[in-house]
């Protein structure tokens, strides 16, 4: 048996930015953190000649061409493209549709899976490069390039993109107490899954054009305000980064006021007001998942989020990126 793991992220600065309808006009620079919570894929030769596959959903099919899931499909048709005997299994820690990038991780791991049973390299730029050629070209969905190259990297890392698509990558040397400061101050609190990301990156998209043809430059702003939360990030200012968070927060909230229920501003701003929190935002494409919060409260936080019955997430950080755990 072949078993891999992928990390889930959680996206620090230039958010949207790593979408080609941007990054082709002059290129970009967004950050993200990879988490210590996974999509592990496992698969494994059957003794009977049928494709059985385990993720959400189970499917048992007699070839390549009728598997449902779209990415195992078009991954299957580059590597396994006349196998008929695979078994493919998928668990992860978070489920998907609530923001933290599981489709890339997904996509990652099982580049790991496959590259590995056909003998191919399993380096991390071929990862990433390969897995958001399926699912950003072949499949044609309106991605970027975050989800997939934090899950291959790890780390809290910065990405530059070129015009041309070219990645450079800068993986930051982390303090411990930088790791302390995230282990023990930052927070992600559940708020309902997202919708349907496809929907909401495909109007981002179109936001993007209409600045551009605009000359609105409100997304230069946000790549540098990125670049800014980075930099207090990896230097443990927990203030200066939450406050450049929560001014991020309120700039996309206006954005997607027509996305954002009502319940999570109101938890929002309470946590604000009350001074539990010294700033937050939505991670992902908006529209639910997980509200990460930065407090010097921990506590106070746990106790009202346990009185109200709302799920939250502890997390560190993961510094390994994608992995092979055994073959």
């Amino acid at each position: 048996m072949i078993l891999a793991r992928a990390p889930l992220r959680i996206s620090i600065g230039g958010g949207g930015t790593d979408m080609p309808a941007y990054y082709k006009l002059g290129g970009t620079i967004f950050s993200s953190m990879a988490i210590n919570k996974y999509v592990y894929v496992a698969s494994n030769i059957r003794f009977f000649n049928k494709i059985l596959i385990r993720y959400s959903k189970n499917e048992l099919v007699n070839s390549v061409n009728g598997v449902e899931h779209p990415i195992i499909r078009k991954t299957l048709e580059k590597y396994l493209p006349n196998c008929n005997d695979l078994e493919l299994t998928t668990i992860a820690d978070v489920p998907s549709g609530t923001g933290l990038g599981s489709s890339g991780s997904f996509g990652v791991a099982l580049q790991i899976v496959l590259r590995v049973l056909t003998k191919k390299n399993i380096s991390k730029e071929i990862l990433a490069e390969e897995s958001t050629q399926i699912e950003m070209v072949e499949l044609g969905r309106p991605i970027g390039l975050q989800d997939q190259y934090i899950a291959s990297y790890g780390g809290l890392t910065e990405f530059t993109v070129n015009e041309e698509g070219k990645v450079t990558v800068d993986k930051k040397n982390i303090l411990q107490d930088v790791r302390d400061l995230i282990a023990n101050n930052l927070i992600l609190i559940y708020v309902g899954s997202i919708r349907d990301s496809s929907i909401l990156l495909a109007k981002q998209q179109e936001e993007m054009i209409e600045a551009t043809s605009s000359n609105d430059r409100v997304f230069d702003d946000i790549v540098k305000m990125g670049r800014d939360t980075m930099n207090y990030l990896v230097n443990g200012d927990l203030k200066s980064y939450a406050g450049l968070m929560h001014e991020y927060w309120l700039i996309k909230r206006e954005r997607q006021k027509d996305q954002t229920p009502k319940s999570i501003d109101d938890l929002y701003n309470y946590l604000f007001q009350k001074n539990l929190i010294y700033g937050g935002k939505l991670v992902g494409a908006g529209g639910g998942g997980f509200l990460l919060i930065a407090t010097n409260d921990r506590p106070s936080i746990q106790n009202f989020l346990k009185s109200k019955k709302l799920k939250y997430l502890d997390f560190i950080l993961d510094e390994e990126g994608a992995k092979l755990l055994s073959k």
